[in-house]
């Protein structure tokens, strides 16, 4: 029987979201993956972020352990949202 190849994660999105104290939330692990496409990770960030309307939020993207702006590039800085 043939034995399934898995492959390496290399991304990973997180969030976090503003308080009604004004204080940030814990970061929620949102999910990782092998990375294919920008467009792809893109789309994932718009629906994360759909689920927090109304907040303040902030994404880490992390590619290869290196945080990511929305476009792919690496910025050293999470993505902000409000």
């Amino acid at each position: 029987m043939a034995e399934l190849k898995r492959s390496k994660t290399d991304y990973s999105l997180s969030i976090r979201y503003r308080l009604k104290d004004g204080s940030w939330s814990d970061w929620l692990n949102k999910g990782s993956g092998t990375f294919q496409d920008i467009s792809i990770v893109q789309k994932q960030i718009r629906l994360l972020a759909s689920q927090y309307q109304n907040r303040e939020k902030e994404i880490r993207f992390e590619y290869k352990g290196k945080l990511c702006g929305f476009d792919g590039s690496e910025t050293f800085e999470v993505i902000r949202l409000d």
